[in-house]
């Protein structure tokens, strides 16, 4: 009797008893998520300490199976584009083929090479088609001694490889580019200087080698170049040419659509065009799979734009499908802390009365501390120039909003330095005169027509730079300021209060 398991498999966690049981009761519990971390599986499965042999054991197990099991997924189902089965079959058949080389297989190993030479290179696998083309040149040249096939094997050889460098070199500027924006959201003074500079090198190169890879990353670096000199509508007609380049492929390009769209749904976001916003949103949603990194990065962004033009209400629907999901804990630690971020404006608002939450918000919200929000947001709290000021400005808002006048009067001396010290640059313009404008509130004792009448020229002076204008990323208004200033003077009274205000 062939035994099957949860993971669909004949026999995948096979094995003598006790072991075969205590695999798949490890892995049950991973995927339903039971065991937090490693001490509570070994307490669950009653192995004692996690750092012993008999857990140590079973893990090392379980991650081979896991790893054996790559070989048996199935590639034809419908979520996978025609790109993303030929990718995984042709490195299925490149083991296969290798390990069958290994073996003195040669007949049937180069028989499997030519065809996934031919799958590379028809879906523009470069990387993958000059290793095979070394391996059929040395074949030929050494075993074969065919002086023609050699011949024809070297020639698309020197052609790929060379066509490969060329992507590696792209690729590896966009990667000295966006290297910066990992754990800062704050605009690099030079990115669009250099981003000009890789393009004159690497423009001329596309029509000696028009290749997906190659065509990607030139279109990443101009997308750099133009969003960091936030030219809005350039961005969004470099988007609109690369993605005729792309559908006209003789293959899904579902990446670079992706990110077409995304990019221009950040456009519309900036400028507070929902309409078009919406349909780059839905059109970018038909190329996502739910859980997957690009799906949390659109979801991140499709918040903003709800935020952006005050969609309030779908903006905390799209926090609780993205926070609640079962794959949000997998993200990296920056992307989790953006969200952090988000909630606690959510929960300003929510405070404001802006948003209806039902049981589920409730749950959730009832658990947010604002000294928990700041402990958990370690990596953004030292962007200062960038996603720091979110964090800054919540803090002041809150204080406000519940009236704690001599907290928001301590703050004043540091909040100051701070502005000094880090928002004096031109990027962050708009914010300096925002967080001056928090500071007339406890400086004119929380007096709504003398808060008004004092930050009016800072406010004023936002204007003169609107933010579809800015320099500042987008990202670090969470609620564009204006919005927020509308917020913060509703909360205020014209009653004075005094305490503890120095002469």
């Amino acid at each position: 009797m062939v035994h099957h398991n949860s993971l669909g498999y004949p026999g995948f966690l096979s094995g003598p008893g006790q072991q075969e049981h205590l695999l798949q009761g490890l892995y049950d519990g991973i995927v339903r998520g039971d065991f937090q971390d490693d001490r509570t599986a070994a307490e669950k499965l009653q192995l004692g300490d996690s750092n012993g042999a008999s857990y140590q054991s079973l893990r090392r197990a379980l991650r081979d199976q896991l790893i054996n099991s790559v070989f048996f997924f199935d590639i034809r189902k419908s979520e996978y584009n025609d790109r993303q089965k030929a990718y995984y079959k042709a490195y299925k058949d490149w083991a296969a083929a290798k390990i069958l080389l290994g073996k003195n297989a040669y007949a049937i190993g180069i028989d499997l090479c030519k065809k996934v030479l031919n799958a590379a290179l028809k879906f523009e696998f470069i990387d993958l088609a000059v290793d095979v083309l070394r391996i059929l040149r040395l074949h030929y040249g050494t075993r074969e001694g065919s002086h023609k096939k050699f011949g024809e094997y070297n020639q698309l050889f020197l052609k790929y490889d060379a066509t490969l460098r060329e992507e590696n070199k792209a690729e590896g500027y966009y990667i000295e580019l966006v290297l910066h924006y990992v754990k800062s959201r704050a605009l690099a003074s030079d990115t669009a200087e250099k981003a000009r500079q890789m393009l004159e090198e690497l423009e001329p190169l596309l029509e000696e080698h028009p290749t997906y890879r190659l065509q990607l990353c030139v279109m990443l670096i101009k997308l750099e170049r133009y969003s960091s000199l936030n030219a809005l509508e350039k961005t969004i007609e470099v988007c609109e040419e690369y993605l005729q380049l792309f559908f006209a492929k003789p293959y899904d390009a579902n990446v670079p659509i992706q990110i077409c769209y995304y990019q221009e749904l950040i456009c519309y976001t900036q400028l507070r065009n929902h309409a078009q916003g919406k349909i780059a949103a839905e059109q970018c949603l038909a190329y996502l799979d739910e859980g997957s990194f690009n799906w949390f990065k659109y979801q991140e962004l499709y918040f903003v734009l709800s935020m952006h033009t005050r969609n309030y209400q779908d903006a905390y629907e799209v926090f609780l499908q993205t926070v609640e999901h079962k794959r949000f804990k997998f993200l990296p630690p920056s992307l989790v802390e953006i969200w952090k971020i988000y909630e606690a404006y959510l929960y300003y608002l929510i405070a404001l009365q802006q948003v209806a939450v039902d049981k589920k918000g409730e749950a959730h919200f009832a658990r947010f501390r604002m000294n928990k929000f700041l402990n958990e947001t370690p990596i953004f709290s030292q962007d200062r120039r960038g996603m720091n000021i979110p964090i800054l400005v919540i803090q002041i808002l809150f204080m406000v909003h519940s009236k704690q006048f001599d907290q928001a009067i301590d703050r004043i001396e540091a909040i100051n330095k701070y502005c000094f010290r880090y928002l004096r640059q031109d990027e962050t313009f708009r914010s300096n005169s925002f967080i001056k404008m928090l500071l007339t509130i406890p400086e004119n004792s929380f007096h709504r027509a003398a808060v008004l009448r004092k930050a009016e020229k800072y406010f004023r002076k936002m204007e003169e730079f609107p933010q579809n204008l800015a320099a500042q990323s987008y990202e670090v208004e969470v609620i564009p300021y204006e919005d927020l200033w509308e917020f913060v003077v509703s909360t205020l009274e014209n009653t004075h209060h005094r305490s503890r205000i120095k002469a």
